[in-house]
């Protein structure tokens, strides 16, 4: 019985296989190997040659093992031969033919004679064992050599009846004690031919026996070879083979995880190391590689403008964020199709005399640049008028050399928007500045101006100036409001922050308020969660609220109704500011935070600030502003801040 690999070499009867078991992995052993190319074709192979060199061998050894057999029947027979032609020369000197002829009789009825014959120089038989034989003549064969045959000559042929025999042929050399019959020995050397057939009919019995016992144990053994080659080529060679193979297929598609776990120190095994170590070193290329595109992506990705790499038969290679927000499409579509469905939505290349294509522009000038206006289609079917800039260069794609051509692409309108944004800020800039210089000296007029009024109050001092004086000292208060209000447009984050209660400074200011909404018609419903509490300033919100609840009176001159709520979710606090008025119209709503840009429904015209300095007091906070609004419907502006907590 085999051992265990463990320590323990003794198994309990149940750890041993049944033959049901073991009939089941013999079949599943043999399914394997016969399943594989490679032992098919070893086994194949190996079955061929010693098929071919087994029946080679059969072929000699019959052969050989034949001529022994009738070498040594041969032998025995001229043996025979000898005595019975000593028994011959015997019983004719003693001139006994009757004895001679029981002697060739009896030789004839021994199981391995078949014939005994006696025949004269002439070849005609004067005894035999067979009596049909005397007076017969021999074959041509028996006469060869006539008088001058000194040897016995043996031959393996069939006799007359179709046994086969060995036949051995003996002439006779006549004796001095012989020439009273025969002659003188000069004139005659032989007195006759003695011719006997040994039974060799068992000989291809005994070889065709031996032959197929030979067969069978070639076949044996053979078996056992095949056998014995088939395991240790399934263990030592097909199992790391198929092993190597399925690693490779898992390589192939894209897992490098798994390791080959051969045991041994032979070639497969060896060949199964290196095969470890040429994956690691390909993962940790493949790692590296990955690395060097996601920086190379994250890196295109970080330019605002578009770039895409388009290669010589117009399909797009490369591409980044800003390209695909351009085209409002996904990242995965952004590649591998071809550049004009990409950008311009058509099924073939770009016409060159109607259109400027840096493929066809660029093509053989490898350091020019070009730059030229398109117009892209959008994956919703719009259309974005862009600035693209392209030059040439050869770069390494999948493994090979590749003419391209890198497109960086600028959005125009957002080019414009960019210039409107830097605009503003330089005018903001500059109208806080001259707000500035402007306030100072106005807080000094005012109060000179309040002692000039002071000393105009008394009755015998009533000056026909005293009103226009009023309405200096009105006018320079707006002017210092406007200047006040620019300045806090710009202002930076105060230092002092403190808990604010969004809910109470709305309710508050919305207090201040209620006259000029009972005044116009407009109710005003307010709703605050308690805890909605930020970190600012009281007159930041308090400007918020102000502003926001004087724009939606604003919008109402006929009347309405005014929503402010003050709700708590989550860690933020939301202020939202709903009127019924008239609402802003689509092409003002990018408008509205612009500086010094008003449009009111009231007919007025206001200063233009208000909501400008929503917005700069809530970015300072850390908060959004949003407005949604329906032309004739009203609008809602909504402030969302962190929570103090």
């Amino acid at each position: 019985m085999a051992r265990d690999d463990g320590v323990n070499r003794s198994r309990p009867s149940s750890a041993i296989k049944d033959p049901a078991t073991s009939a089941r992995s013999a079949r599943k052993w043999l399914g394997e190997v016969c399943h594989s190319t490679l032992s098919r074709r070893f086994l194949a192979a190996l079955v061929i040659s010693l098929t071919l060199g087994s029946l080679t061998f059969l072929a000699l050894f019959v052969g050989v093992y034949r001529d022994r057999l009738i070498h040594e029947h041969a032998r025995a027979s001229a043996q025979l031969n000898g005595l019975v032609e000593t028994a011959l020369k015997n019983a004719m000197l003693k001139r006994d033919l009757a004895g001679l002829s029981q002697i060739i009789s009896e030789l004839g009825d021994q199981p391995d004679i078949a014939g005994v014959q006696i025949a004269n120089v002439f070849g005609e038989v004067r005894f035999a064992s067979e009596p049909s034989m005397i007076g017969t003549t021999l074959e041509k064969d028996a006469l060869a050599g006539g008088r001058d045959r000194d040897t016995i000559r043996t031959a393996y042929l069939s006799g007359a009846n179709g046994r086969e025999v060995v036949r051995t042929i003996n002439h006779v050399r006549n004796r001095p004690a012989c020439e009273g019959c025969h002659g003188a020995v000069a004139d005659n050397p032989v007195n006759g031919i003695l011719v006997v057939d040994y039974a060799a009919d068992h000989i291809r019995r005994d070889a065709l026996r031996s032959t197929l016992a030979l067969a069978l144990a070639g076949g044996l053994v053979m078996t056992c070879g095949v056998s014995a080659l088939g395991i240790i080529l399934f263990r030592s060679v097909l199992r790391p083979v198929r092993t190597l193979t399925d690693l490779t297929k898992r390589y192939t598609d894209g897992d490098l995880s798994p390791r080959f776990e051969g045991r041994g120190e032979d070639e497969l095994s060896t060949l199964g190391t290196r095969f470890n170590t040429m994956a690691s070193r390909l993962d940790g290329t493949l790692a590296a590689i990955r690395a060097n595109e996601s920086f190379l992506q994250s890196l295109l990705d970080a330019v605002p403008d578009g770039i895409r790499v388009i290669g010589d038969d117009y399909t797009v290679l490369k591409a980044n964020r800003a390209y695909c927000e351009q085209l409002g499409i996904p990242p995965g579509d952004a590649t591998g199709v071809k550049c004009h469905v990409a950008s311009h939505a058509a099924d073939e290349p770009c016409s060159a005399t109607l259109v400027t294509c840096p493929l066809v522009e660029l093509r053989g000038e490898a350091n020019r640049r070009i730059k030229c206006p398109h117009r892209h289609v959008r994956r919703d079917g719009t259309s974005i008028d862009v600035e693209v800039t392209a030059v040439r260069a050869t770069l390494t794609h999948e493994g090979r050399a590749r003419d391209c051509v890198i497109e960086a692409i600028r959005d125009l309108s957002e080019k414009t928007r960019i210039s409107q944004e830097h605009r503003l800020s330089e005018i903001g800039q500059l109208a806080t500045g001259i707000a500035h210089e402007i306030h100072n000296p106005l807080s000094s007029i005012q109060l000179a101006l309040g002692a000039i009024r002071e000393d105009l109050t008394a009755p015998q001092d009533r000056s026909p100036a005293q009103p226009y004086l009023e309405i200096v000292d009105r006018e320079i208060d707006r002017c210092l409001e406007i200047t006040g209000q620019l300045l806090r447009l710009s202002e930076s984050s105060d230092a002092n922050l403190t808990l604010v209660d969004v809910g109470r400074t709305a309710r508050d200011i919305s207090g201040l308020l209620r006259y000029d909404a009972e005044r116009i018609g407009v109710t005003v419903h307010i709703q605050a969660d308690a805890m909605a509490r930020v970190i600012a300033t009281e007159s930041d919100i308090g400007i918020l609220v102000m502003n926001l609840t004087q724009n939606a009176l604003h919008a109402m001159p006929q009347g309405g109704s005014l929503d402010l709520r003050v709700t708590r979710t989550g860690g933020s606090v939301s202020l939202s500011v709903r009127d019924t008025g008239a609402g802003i119209a689509a092409e003002n709503m990018r408008r509205i935070f612009w500086p010094f840009w008003s449009k009111r429904a009231d007919g007025y015209h206001g200063t233009g600030l208000g909501l400008a300095m929503c917005r700069g007091i809530t970015e300072r906070l850390g908060g959004t502003i949003e407005v949604t609004s329906e032309p004739g419907r009203g609008a809602c502006f909504t402030i969302t801040l962190p929570a103090a907590e």
